[in-house]
């Protein structure tokens, strides 16, 4: 087994953003997707004109990816990260010191390195709120904390914990930072949840999948008492902790190296109106206006027709992309994709009664 040991560097660098702009089967427990969605109205005809011409633009300058029509309008899959705010919202590098050398493969997938950790293959979506940061984390609590439990423990961390109480997170469904969604993990703890009136949980997700490009989800209260369905009642004796929380430094082989190690990682990157088109294949920016900030989750890397590129899950459902999942240019800081990369540890020693580690 490899050991290592993680160091937090006080200095805080400052990274630049580059400005230029496989897919196994996902799984949705209790997930609506909506399937009679109708699909001739207004939005979705002009969605799929939007989408048709995006495609032709992207086929015409790369053979990289394949763009198509989603089945949502294209402004229903929201963003919601405030990118001005990362730099300085940045929480301190960590280095992970390894006591023994290892050969990172040439393709990573830590699905395969952790078949028990279901949620490696789950694919949560977001509705019409700007909650890809809040989500995102809270995926990479549940990879992170069934990867390094000593019986791969499972316990599903939701994400409304992080909207409606981390006031430092951010504003809600208006959008939010990485950086002290991983602190509040550690400082205060987050419940369990499950997806849209799933009744899984503390909280179930309370937003269910975005139809309509006018419509905008508005995060719900704090609240101390969990759903009357789950067995806890108390919010503050469900909440699981992290015992650090870090960003990575912006460098290819530092990300990979602290995946292949400790799991998937959070990230930021700029999206451009062409991505919400992706079907297949390695993402590069083609065409289109900037859409905002966006928060996803890095589960791997590899190389496809030579191009080196991370493996990614999104928060716009398994209709979206590859199955929920999509793969995007590495080690060029593509849109930013490295700047912005935030980790964590479970905190085991709060729940002795529940798990023994050795750190």
């Amino acid at each position: 087994m490899i050991r290592a040991i993680l160091l937090l560097v006080c200095c805080q660098a400052a990274l630049s953003f580059d400005s230029s702009s496989f897919s196994k089967q996902a799984q949705v427990p209790g997930q609506n997707q909506n399937q009679n969605q109708n699909q001739n109205s207004p939005q979705q005809q002009a969605a799929s004109r939007a989408s048709a011409n995006i495609a032709a633009m992207v086929r015409n300058r790369t053979n990289s990816w394949t763009a198509g029509a989603p089945r949502q309008p294209l402004s229903s899959y929201r963003v919601g990260v405030n990118m001005e705010e990362l730099e300085s919202k940045r929480l301190k590098p960590g280095i992970l010191i390894l006591k023994e050398d290892i050969d990172l493969p040439e393709q990573f997938d830590a699905r395969d390195k952790w078949p028990q950790c279901s949620s490696l293959r789950e694919v949560r979506n977001q509705g019409c709120c700007g909650s890809c940061w809040a989500i995102s984390a809270a995926e990479a609590f549940t990879d992170r904390w069934c990867i390094h439990s000593p019986e791969h423990t499972t316990f599903s961390f939701g994400s409304f914990d992080l909207i409606s109480c981390c006031h430092s997170c951010g504003d809600g469904c208006q959008g939010g930072v990485l950086g002290p969604a991983w602190d509040y993990w550690v400082q205060k703890g987050v419940s369990s949840g499950g997806p849209y009136n799933s009744k899984q949980g503390c909280h179930s997700y309370p937003f269910d999948t975005c139809h309509s490009p006018d419509e905008d989800d508005d995060a719900p209260k704090c609240s101390r008492k969990c759903q009357s369905s789950y067995s806890v009642q108390d919010v503050s004796k469900d909440r699981r902790f992290g015992r650090v929380a870090y960003s990575v430094v912006a460098d290819e082989h530092r990300i990979m190296e602290e995946i292949f190690v400790n799991g998937p990682v959070q990230a930021a990157f700029q999206v451009y109106l062409d991505f919400k088109t992706y079907k297949s294949g390695v993402y590069r920016h083609v065409t289109g206006p900037l859409e905002g900030g966006h928060a996803i989750k890095i589960l791997g890397w590899g190389v496809e027709n030579g191009t080196k590129y991370w493996l990614c899950s999104n928060s716009w459902g398994e209709d979206w992309g590859d199955h929920g999942f999509f793969k995007i240019v590495r080690g060029e800081n593509h849109l930013g994709i490295e700047s912005d990369v935030h980790a964590g540890l479970p905190h085991y020693r709060k729940h002795k009664e529940m798990f023994e580690y050795d750190y």
